[in-house]
């Protein structure tokens, strides 16, 4: 059994998707990514696509996502179209399709425009020649919280970027890999920083991201980036100890 959501806005896209999904995506397009997850490009009559396939989770994750929780699937599309409406750019949800087998949820499908921008890491390998970039990044950060939205995956890598002479920083930022991410009304103070962790463990990077987060929230500068860094130092220190267990 499959179940479709298409949004709205793509109604023309329905038979399209119902037509791709799930029996032909194997074989469809452009394998782009490949890891936990698989990523195709799809040239269609409608034009270019992107479908993610969530990587089928194990038994229990299963139970839950059929009983109590929606899949990641579902939550990338969502979230995606909340973003789209809130006006902060992520690429945008087409549809979700999630197929079950004896009633229980087995695969998850999220089908998107395609956004080929670069992406920021860039700011990892020339970290002080881009002090636009590293502007318009928190700006869009600063965004995201105060509308509650707090990315579960703040990891440079999905954040994409494109010079745009529209935006007050000169820069249009896009948002990938929502699926983990939660809403949180009026995120304090330390949930937002420690929101700003993980976007990369360069420390001299990571404080300049913060600092200027910092600036842009009317912060103390100094102690946000104090935080972040404990906070920081914190997580690597927990991920050496669960390393140092795996191998006993």
């Amino acid at each position: 059994m499959e179940k479709y959501i298409i949004n709205p806005r793509f109604a023309d896209y329905e038979d399209l998707v119902r037509q791709l999904l799930p029996g032909r995506f194997d074989s469809a397009g452009q394998l782009i990514y490949d890891s936990r997850n698989k990523v195709r490009d799809i040239e269609t009559a409608m034009g270019h696509i992107i479908v993610k396939k969530f990587r089928r989770p194990p038994l229990h994750q299963r139970i839950d996502y059929t009983l109590r929780r929606p899949s990641k699937a579902r939550r990338a599309y969502r979230y995606g179209v909340r973003l789209d409406e809130l006006g902060l750019s992520t690429p945008t949800p087409i549809a979700c399709v999630e197929t079950y087998r004896h009633g229980l949820f087995t695969d998850g499908y999220v089908v998107t425009l395609p956004c080929y921008d670069p992406d920021l890491r860039i700011l990892r390998r020339e970290p002080d020649s881009h002090p636009d970039l590293i502007n318009a990044l928190m700006t869009f950060m600063v965004n995201l919280h105060q509308h509650g939205f707090m990315h579960g995956d703040t990891n440079l890598s999905n954040f994409l970027y494109r010079p745009d002479d529209s935006s007050p920083t000169h820069y249009r930022i896009t948002t990938i890999d929502i699926n983990r991410s939660v809403w949180i009304e009026h995120p304090t103070q330390q949930q937002c920083l420690a929101n700003l962790m993980r976007q990369t463990h360069i420390r001299p990077l990571l404080a300049s991201l913060v600092e200027r987060y910092a600036q842009l929230r009317g912060w103390d500068a100094d102690e946000c980036v104090k935080t972040v860094m404990h906070l920081l130092n914190q997580f690597e220190k927990r991920k050496r100890l669960l390393n140092r267990l795996k191998l006993k």
